[in-house]
């Protein structure tokens, strides 16, 4: 699959489960905050953004599963979901043979890194 397959499967899953101002608000408030503040978020809501992940995984990204999320993990997810695509897309430039079609796997999978499972 190319990169830009990849990348397009991975911007559907969100679309899923963010609406566009729903995203939007998200960006803003990552905005307002600095570096280190928005680290500080991924650090402390590294854990349940892995466990919020595998929840969306399992219902097939369902949007659903974003009811009631509070907005620091909301923030912490969408952070960490454009910093590990960017990785991601420098990583395999190219694009990667064999991977899962699926764009809910893709998204999991660019989600929740090796670096992502273990504690800091």
């Amino acid at each position: 699959m190319k990169a830009e397959e990849i990348f397009e499967n991975s911007v559907k899953v969100m679309k899923g489960l963010l609406s566009k101002s729903e995203m939007l608000a998200s960006i803003k408030r990552a905005k307002e905050r600095d570096e280190n503040q928005n680290e500080k978020l991924l650090i402390k809501e590294r854990q349940n953004i892995n466990e919020l992940v595998r929840k969306i995984a399992e219902a097939d990204g369902s949007g659903q599963t974003m009811r009631g999320v509070p907005d620091d993990l909301v923030d912490a997810m969408v952070i960490r979901y454009l910093k590990n695509r960017e990785v991601f897309m420098k990583t395999f430039p190219d694009g990667i043979e064999d991977i899962d079609a699926d764009p809910v796997s893709i998204w999991a999978a660019i989600m929740i890194s090796p670096h992502d499972e273990k504690p800091f």
